[in-house]
């Protein structure tokens, strides 16, 4: 039985204020665990953010140039098998060349 996951920010502290600069994927795709979805900025560093677990993202609640709430959801997964606890996602920094 599916169940759906709505994709949040996890709560740092202090909180960073992330932009989303990117979707590197459109909703309808189907994404695996820890893979790269989406751009972050923070106005000086680029952040990627992961897929916590494969399923098919469906919707994204941002858009490119949105600021992010970590109390609002950014994009909605349905996960195949039953439902269990996902933890937020933290944003990963992009190391440069």
């Amino acid at each position: 039985m599916p169940f759906v996951y709505e994709l949040m920010l996890d709560e740092e502290t202090p909180q960073p204020s992330y932009k989303l600069s990117q979707q590197l994927v459109p909703a309808g795709t189907l994404v695996g665990t820890g893979q790269n979805i989406a751009v972050l900025t923070d106005g000086s560093n680029e952040f990627h953010l992961r897929a916590p677990l494969q399923g098919l993202l469906v919707e994204w609640f941002a858009s490119s140039g949105d600021a992010l709430d970590p109390e609002e959801a950014i994009a909605r997964i349905v996960a195949e098998g039953a439902e269990r606890l996902v933890d937020a996602v933290t944003p990963v920094r992009i190391q440069p060349c």
